[in-house]
């Protein structure tokens, strides 16, 4: 990873439902905001309809995190994925561009004239294609996402390859929750980029138990920490 570029510090959950088992996920949510990492949300859609308490809960999560949120169907899980990590990114660099500018001018970047602010806006896309990214994906696996599965692993492999095209190196980590054996939650595979390594640690992954997603979301957090910690580099 470019310690001159810098990086950036994501999670991504994918859930077909509302948490309900441990910590709460907004808070945890809020927690790894403070830590310098952005967290974002999918719901799936599927024939029930999801209540309201659901969709609260996603755009809570999302919103206490800094990240973004949508909710999706089952077919289209992949490119909602990839559309939204490309937001993210985007979104987090706008807002520390944003929070410079304000700093130093007075102004955030919505009050900048339009010619100058969509200078600053294709240079944030650019580098967005540049910086660095650690990136964990969090996958319910509850009882409910039995017939989601084998979906949402492809679509977790199609965003590995496409997140190697990019200029930035990009490290992917993948959490499933509840774990196994017991565990609240498991990490299916430490930050990669290979493919073929997160393919491997997905094959084991069953459908079962709860939705735990406060511990899920702490326990990325703690990835994140542990990979950071073991070099150095610049976090934007």
């Amino acid at each position: 990873m470019n310690k001159d570029i810098g990086i950036v510090r994501q999670m991504l959950i994918i859930t077909d439902g509302r948490s309900n088992i441990g910590v709460s996920p907004i808070e945890a949510a809020a927690k790894a905001k403070s830590m310098g990492i952005t967290v974002s949300a999918i719901g799936i859609i599927d024939n029930e309809l999801k209540g309201e308490e659901d969709v609260l809960e996603i755009e809570a999560i999302s919103k206490a995190g800094g990240g973004l949120s949508d909710y999706c169907y089952l077919d289209n899980l992949g490119v909602t994925m990839q559309v939204m990590t490309q937001k993210t990114v985007n979104h987090t660099l706008e807002c520390i561009v944003s929070k410079q500018l304000k700093s130093i001018i007075g102004k955030d970047i919505t009050n900048i004239e339009p010619k100058s602010r969509m200078k600053i806006i294709e240079f944030i896309e650019n580098y967005g294609d540049r910086v660095d990214l650690l990136y964990v994906i969090l996958l319910d696996t509850s009882k409910s996402m039995m017939n989601k599965l084998d979906t949402a692993k492809k679509c977790i492999a199609d965003l590995l390859e496409a997140l190697n095209s990019r200029k930035g190196t990009s490290k992917l980590a993948l959490i499933s929750y509840p774990g196994d054996d017991g565990n609240i939650t498991n990490v299916v595979s430490d930050f990669t980029t290979e493919v073929s390594d997160l393919r491997e640690g997905m094959k084991q992954l069953k459908a079962k138990g709860g939705t735990p997603t406060g511990p899920a979301i702490e326990a990325a957090i703690s990835l994140i920490l542990e990979q950071s910690s073991s070099v150095q580099i610049h976090y934007v």
